[in-house]
């Protein structure tokens, strides 16, 4: 299982686009950088290594879909942070 503490930049891809932050850009207020993401969920095959390890971390969860073998993973919280503090902007949680 990969380290995800190390700032791989698979996982940040992934969790910008499971939010939505590779395709809008944060917002500057007193030179910091603010994101409010309008979605959170990455759809995929069940087993996927890199949101699995993001799972075991807790810097995700996921819900099971209506197609067999596939499921939606999503950041929690923590996630969330973890990314803000990787990509040093705050990220608000989409329902706040």
């Amino acid at each position: 299982m990969q380290n995800i503490a190390n700032n791989d930049s698979e996982y940040i891809k992934l969790a910008k686009h499971c939010i939505g932050l590779d395709r809008k850009k944060p917002y500057i207020r007193h030179g910091r950088k603010f994101y409010k993401p309008y979605r959170n969920y990455y759809y995929c095959k069940k087993g996927n290594e890199y949101w699995d390890a993001m799972v075991l971390s807790g810097y995700a969860g996921y819900w099971i879909e209506n197609r067999e073998g596939y499921v939606s993973y999503y950041l929690t919280r923590e996630g969330l942070d973890w990314l803000g503090e990787c990509l040093e902007i705050h990220i608000y949680d989409e329902e706040d």
